[in-house]
């Protein structure tokens, strides 16, 4: 019984130390960076090999922006949630020539730096992807980067601080397409990797703070094409221990060559 009280007594002296470092205010300040980064993340919103070779898809993502906790020390700032619980982006995909069995595509997103809300986000993102399909079973891999400066209030109603993110990532995921008359219907899950880079400035007295994550990714939706050529996706994207947030997607898929 002493040895199980001793073990359990270092157990507690170990953690206690990390636990108490997880409270202090630079702390809370990175989490609030790492979450607005990854906020930013590129997710798939749509399965592995959606597109054949030729295709072009047109869509427009909405991103949700769930409750965010601004807590930093004895203050709280403000927040994404604070100024909007959505926000839209634009998004090209086209399919690639592949081997058979395979497709593939490559994608871009841009944000111009215009302000909504009070906030601003000039954003450029690239993703590019290769899937093999086994029958209506579909395996894929993809790989994305984005880079971002963002302006908002955070610290103070009045003033615009800055954030400008770098974000990559890898992930894999795997889809069944499912025939039903006139709509398709893919579900799809994946798991994957994104490292985010955040140095924000508050721009009233010119501070800066960094950070460095590496996060876990997970993805789950459900895309619906219907004759072929409009597309809706909703999709659930989870940082454990960071972030959930929803995105939906509508589009137009035609052959462009």
């Amino acid at each position: 019984m002493k040895g199980r009280l001793a073990t359990l007594a270092a157990l507690v002296v170990a953690v206690a130390p990390r636990a108490a470092a997880a409270q202090t205010m630079l702390d809370q300040e990175q989490r609030l960076i790492d979450i607005h980064s990854l906020l930013l993340d590129l997710g798939p919103v749509g399965g592995p090999g959606d597109l054949a070779p030729g295709e072009v898809d047109l869509g427009l993502e909405v991103i949700g922006v769930p409750p965010i906790d601004g807590t930093t020390g004895t203050k709280r700032q403000l927040t994404a949630r604070d100024h909007t619980p959505l926000f839209p982006r634009p998004r090209l995909a086209v399919g690639l020539p592949a081997p058979a069995g395979f497709r593939a595509f490559a994608g871009l997103s841009y944000i111009p730096p215009v302000t909504l809300a009070e906030v601003s986000s000039h954003f450029g993102g690239l993703e590019a992807g290769l899937a093999w399909l086994p029958g209506p079973w579909r395996v894929g891999v993809r790989a994305h980067a984005l880079y971002a400066h963002s302006r908002s209030p955070v610290t103070d109603p009045a003033t615009r601080d800055t954030l400008d993110t770098l974000a990559f990532g890898v992930d894999l995921a795997a889809a069944y397409e499912l025939g039903l008359g006139p709509a398709t219907l893919t579900p799809y899950a994946g798991v994957g990797y994104t490292h985010a880079r955040g140095d924000f400035t508050v721009t009233s007295d010119g501070v800066e703070l960094h950070s460095r994550d590496d996060a876990l990714a997970l993805a789950g939706g459900l895309r619906a094409l219907v004759w072929t050529h409009w597309e809706a996706v909703a999709e659930l994207e989870l940082f454990p221990g960071r972030l959930v947030h929803p995105s939906f997607r509508v589009g137009y898929v035609f052959g462009a060559f």
